[in-house]
């Protein structure tokens, strides 16, 4: 186990060495230096933490981040599903997936600000709409893929719609849910920056834009790296000790 989670870490870091690599020869570029080098990132990075100013933002920008992410998600679960199973939900509203799929999430922001106003509550309705029809149709393809047979047995034994759905149905599309909210995350937070950089006065994404307009590249990239880092956090410790939990009687999760 030791011997395979070191072959592991080597790659990353080789990974992690070539990016830096990268962002030096780019910060040392003869001509006129477009990026701050990785350490003066760093030490804005470690004045900053030390004030209460970018934690205050932090902590608002996770808010519409989570509460973002639920919407989303509590409407993606049950639409994805209804399209899956449903002929009739399919002639109805698959349509409705396609078209905001090729809407681009500027216009449900402007949308969102528009009839709603610059509040917080625009600004989660905003993020949540960017991305759920990309979460529907990721749970509506899974839903193709459920043993049919398993539901037909279910019924044939006297079970409810409601327990052949917690019983039958969800289980066969855990994984699926689990990637879909993974990959639902990653969206969900770059959508609440862009949110915050058009309409809000506070959060990371606003902070990027500050620093933006001041031409101040240092504290742009000093941002990014901060919310990055919390947001692999998350995504590793959070949502991967989520996902380990649940699937750890699969080999290969008990092998990661």
């Amino acid at each position: 186990m030791k011997s395979r989670l070191f072959v592991g870490a080597v790659p990353r870091l080789a990974s992690v060495a070539m990016l830096l690599t990268i962002w030096y020869a780019a910060a040392w570029l003869p001509a006129k230096p477009l990026l701050p080098p990785p350490h003066q990132v760093l030490i804005y990075l470690a004045q900053d933490i030390q004030k209460p100013e970018i934690w205050k933002h932090l902590g608002v920008t996770l808010m519409r981040i989570f509460l973002g992410f639920a919407l989303s998600m509590a409407i993606a679960i049950p639409f994805g599903i209804a399209l899956g199973f449903s002929a009739f939900a399919r002639h109805l509203f698959g349509s409705w997936v396609v078209i905001g799929l090729m809407i681009p999430s500027l216009v449900f922001i402007i949308l969102a600000y528009t009839s709603i106003g610059l509040n917080e509550f625009a600004a989660v309705v905003a993020a949540a709409l960017a991305v759920v029809w990309v979460l529907t149709i990721n749970i509506w393809e899974s839903a193709k893929a459920v043993d049919v047979k398993l539901i037909q047995m279910a019924r044939g034994f006297g079970l409810s719609s409601v327990r052949i759905v917690t019983s039958v149905v969800l289980p066969q599309l855990a994984a699926s849910l689990m990637a879909s909210a993974r990959f639902g995350l990653g969206l969900v937070w770059k959508m609440v920056l862009f949110v915050e950089l058009l309409g809000r006065s506070n959060g990371i994404g606003y902070q990027i834009e500050y620093y933006h307009q001041l031409f101040d590249l240092g504290r742009v990239l000093e941002y990014t790296v901060f919310f990055v880092a919390i947001m692999l956090l998350i995504e590793v410790v959070v949502l991967g000790g989520i996902e380990r939990r649940l699937f750890r009687w699969r080999p290969a999760a008990r092998l990661a």
